[in-house]
Parts: C-alpha cells; structure tokens; sequence
C-alpha cells in the first residue's frame, strides 16, 4: 500500500497495466506514452497566492523561492528515466523552451551507462506536461523543486540547458539540499527589454511545421534522432505557452541569484563564433571571478544546443561536476 498522499510511479513499459505500483521515488507521476497526459492524474491543481516582482524578474529573497508559489496554478510533471533508480549517483535534466525531456536522450544514455540513475521531465506546457494559463519562473521552479530522487534524499547533479539552466539556477539559489551540483548549458542570464520581441518571434517561427530534413540542413552535425526529438518537441509546444513564457517574467536578470547558490555550479557556453551563445566569455569569466563555486568554460564548435553539438562533452563535464561536488561535500 501507498502511504497517505504519496504519489506512485506508474509503469512506462507496460501499457496494458492500470495499477499503480508503490515505488520510492518522485513525487510526480509517470504516465504511459500513449496516456492522456492531460487527464484525471495529471490535472493541474491549487490555488496561487505569489505577485510576480517588477521587471527585470528576480526574486526578493531566498525565501520567495522556497516558499513563493505564483499567479496560477501548481503542475505536476511527466519524467523520462533510464538506469537503475537504486543507483549511487542521480542526475535531474532540464530541457530549454519549445523542448521535451526525450531530447536529452544521449546525454541520459551516456551517464546511465556510467551507473547513474537519470530522470527527464517535461517541463509546464512542453511534452507531455499540463497545459496551464500562465508560466512565470516562479511556476517552473515551483514544479522543479517537488522533484526528487527518493523522499529527502537531493539530486547529485542537476544540469539545466537554456530556460533548463535557468530554472536549475533559480531552484539551486531556493534549495540548499536539493541538489549536490549544477550544470548550466548556455543560459539566457540576463534577457533584456529590446530582447524579448525577437526572441519570441524567432522562436515562433521554430516551431512553425519544422521537419527533420530541415533542421539537419541547418545543423548538420546533429544526430538524426536530435533532430527527430526537437521536431516532435516543438509540434506540441504551443505558440500561447511560448508568448506566456516569455511575457510572463521577463525581462530579466538572474545574474544576482547565483550568491544564494552553495553548491559548485560548471557554466557551459556555446562557442561565441557560433552566433547562438546565450553565455558570451566576458560574462562568464566575469562570473567565474565573483563567484568562488562557479567555473566556466565554452565549448568550442558548439552552438546553443551543446547538449545535441558536443553531447560527450555535457557527459564528461557531469562526471567532473559530481566529482568537484563530492569532494566539497567530504568531510
């Protein structure tokens, strides 16, 4: 039997099944692939009390982050895991806007090959996930921080890829015992005024009938399945949840949160010769000096997408991750 209130894992593999075996693991339902994500199980529910700050976005206080919910409603969200959930290491991923879990599908295999157990949502109106009326950063961290590898146990490494590094850093800054380590993939840290209204427009346009053929021709050193995933990806993303996104929290700053960060945190840019990088060198080593946990480097030939250009390199910078966080964390 379950205990009171706890929610139970549900079997991915096995579709025929409605039972709902007990497992000690996360506090969000795993729903079949071919389930109604949006039915009975996974109704977005509870009544919000938080007034979104002024802009530029940033929370008041450590506390805000914790304790805040914000204007709409609560969600719990669908994962994706691969390993052994008894595994001594864990890794939560966090995918970017117009994104899904199943795009970090390499990076999962890689380090579930390496013994860890890897988990995947998607995130609020990505995926599988609910749709809602609104998606300001606090709802994201809000979903995020419910996530856990087992009951009060934290994730050894949370890595975040663009609004997932984002979200990661929020929850780090909220959370000291969610999580051992963070990896940030090429985050949007600062998202300012003038920058909004073409960000939207050129994410519209991505996700506007994208085919796997064309998104190869303009990123050739993709793996098929990559481009596959980001179609499938942004075929269910909805322009309203793209617009809300963006509108509902940004502009933004998030560069101050990272002095409520204690935990070792490995920022990735993509190359600044590919024209995509949401992290430029001046900002990260400028971070990199402030900061005594953060380090920084870019990855050169990667563009936005490290996790799709470089996705050996996002696995080695795991491995190290988890190590700097285990030697921190040593007595």
């Amino acid at each position: 039997m379950c205990a009171p209130g706890e929610v139970v894992l549900l079997d991915v593999n096995d579709h025929n099944s409605s039972a709902h075996t007990c497992s000690a693991s996360f506090p969000v339902p795993i729903p079949p692939h071919d389930s109604n994500c949006y039915g009975p199980d996974l109704q977005c529910h509870g009544a919000a009390v938080f007034s979104a700050p002024s802009s530029p976005f940033h929370f008041r206080s450590r506390k805000d982050i914790v304790t805040a919910t914000y204007t709409g409603i609560s969600v719990e969200l669908p994962v994706l895991t691969w390993g052994d959930p008894a595994a001594s290491r864990s890794v939560l991923l966090l995918h970017g806007l117009t994104s899904a879990g199943a795009v970090w599908w390499r990076v999962a295999s890689g380090l579930a090959a390496e013994g860890w157990f890897v988990v995947a949502p998607d995130q609020r109106g990505h995926g599988r996930a609910p749709r809602t009326t609104s998606y300001p950063l606090e709802g994201f961290v809000a979903d995020t921080l419910r996530l856990r590898p087992a009951p009060g146990k934290p994730w050894d490494l949370v890595i975040g890829h663009s609004l997932g590094g984002v979200v990661a850093l929020l929850a780090a800054a909220g959370s000291d015992d969610w999580t051992r380590s963070v990896l940030l993939l090429d985050p949007p840290l600062t998202l300012g005024p003038d920058s909004v209204a073409p960000l939207l427009a050129e994410t519209i346009a991505e996700i506007t009938d994208p085919t796997t053929a064309g998104i190869l021709s303009q990123n050739p050193g993709w793996h098929a399945e990559d481009a596959h995933q980001k179609v499938e990806a942004a075929r269910v993303v909805s322009p309203f949840t793209v617009e809300r996104v963006l509108s509902d929290t940004s502009p933004w700053d998030l560069e101050p949160h990272l002095d409520d960060v204690r935990v070792p945190v490995r920022l990735l840019g993509a190359d600044p010769a590919s024209g995509s990088a949401s992290v430029l060198p001046e900002q990260g080593e400028r971070l990199a000096a402030r900061h005594a946990n953060l380090s920084y480097a870019f990855v050169a030939g990667a563009g936005h997408s490290i996790h799709r250009d470089s996705a050996d390199r996002v696995i080695a910078e795991a491995l190290g991750a988890a190590i700097t966080a285990a030697r921190t964390t040593s007595p």
